[in-house]
């Protein structure tokens, strides 16, 4: 099965076959960007949301619409829209996330063609009372919004199965993970969790659901090896590939833990099921593990901890920050999170993507880093 998932999976969704089935059944396909959006909602529509994992491709019409002080991440996703590689999308959602995020998406809107464009405003300061009320009114609009698009009404009762389906597969990826992480000898490696992570954002939920499942009982039947190479957490926001944690493997390390856009972040926490389920997703989407692009009180502390929590959790040697050129909020937040996370006891190493993380000039760096954690393992 996990095999089978290395096989099927395309970032790009012309070449989905999830989506192609989807849509076959006529049923509609969104795309979107920050995890902000409310997949729920658009699946309790009967819509499968899809999110741009972006692409390390050659920017040749996206500059023309966008400066090119933005990460490749964000100007690949336009890119490939005006392609035509978001030919069998029938709509885009945003939300506001950094600057030049929100900036790109709206280009995208206006420049690609789609049936439905909406823009979802978000609280950057989530921890008020106003940000909860402010968001439960934007789902709401949203929903409205939806519904007259689709010509029918999102019940309730629609919005809790959507949220079931959802919270079953963040239980399920954290079991993908806990596999990867917790045990002393790992039952999936570093990649495959990534693959794993990056494959459910591209498949409906329901879907993937029965084959986490399945790849769940596999690893656990598979003969166990030893390991005792570095844990290595990596943060940051999103990754264009799985080229770092491949490095990292091949040096004889393991990424055990996450807190990406496209890994953890993305699943880590669960939705309410006591609440009505508008608000349980605002309350969800302002509580859940901060991203750079949030200002409230204490953000950074938030995440810092987050991070010394799955350090716990995962047995994690050392960190790899990963940042995006050109990425303000990433390059804000890095002094004060190395600091603290050097503070923990922690050896940190940093790295930046432009197109790609740059293995050339990064297995030397990683060596050396590898070498030092060897040798404070020795000593302790």
């Amino acid at each position: 099965m996990i095999e089978k998932i290395r096989k099927t999976y395309d970032a790009l969704p012309i070449k989905n076959e999830s989506i192609k089935r989807w849509k076959d059944t006529g049923n509609k396909v969104f795309g979107y960007m920050c995890n902000h959006v409310p997949e729920e909602i658009l699946f309790a529509a009967g819509i499968f949301p899809v999110k741009f994992l972006g692409s390390p491709v050659d920017i040749v019409e996206a500059n023309q619409y966008h400066s090119i002080y933005m990460c490749h991440y964000g100007r690949s996703i336009l890119e490939l829209g005006l392609q035509g590689e978001y030919a069998n999308l029938d709509g885009v959602v945003g939300a506001y996330s950094c600057e030049g995020g929100c900036n790109l998406i709206q280009v995208l809107m206006e420049t690609v063609e789609f049936s439905y464009t909406e823009f979802l405003h978000f609280p950057h300061n989530a921890k008020t009372d106003l940000a909860f009320r402010f968001l439960l009114r934007e789902f709401s609009r949203f929903k409205e919004s939806l519904e007259e698009y689709i010509g029918s009404q999102i019940t309730d009762d629609a919005l809790k199965d959507a949220i079931a389906v959802y919270n079953e597969n963040r239980k399920l990826l954290r079991r993908v993970y806990d596999l990867r992480g917790q045990e002393k000898i790992p039952l999936l490696t570093g990649v495959e969790v990534g693959e794993i992570a990056r494959w459910v954002m591209e498949v409906p939920k329901s879907e993937a659901n029965a084959i986490l499942r399945e790849v769940i009982k596999e690893a656990q039947r598979r003969v166990k090896k030893e390991f005792s190479g570095p844990r290595i957490h990596v943060t940051g926001t999103v990754l264009p590939d799985l080229e770092l944690f491949e490095l990292v493997e091949e040096l004889g390390g393991m990424v055990v833990s996450d807190d990406l856009c496209t890994g953890s972040r993305y699943f880590w926490d669960q939705v309410a099921t006591d609440l009505p389920p508008l608000e349980a997703l605002a309350r969800y989407k302002l509580e859940r593990i901060p991203c750079s692009s949030m200002c409230s009180e204490f953000v950074a502390e938030d995440r810092v901890k987050h991070i010394l929590d799955l350090v716990e959790r995962y047995r994690v040697d050392a960190v790899i920050f990963t940042t995006h050129k050109w990425c303000d909020s990433q390059q804000m937040d890095r002094p004060f999170m190395i600091k603290e996370l050097e503070k923990a006891g922690l050896p940190v190493l940093s790295a930046e993507i432009e197109r790609t993380i740059g293995a050339g000039q990064l297995k030397t760096r990683l060596q050396a880093f590898f070498e030092m954690i060897g040798e404070q393992k020795n000593v302790s």
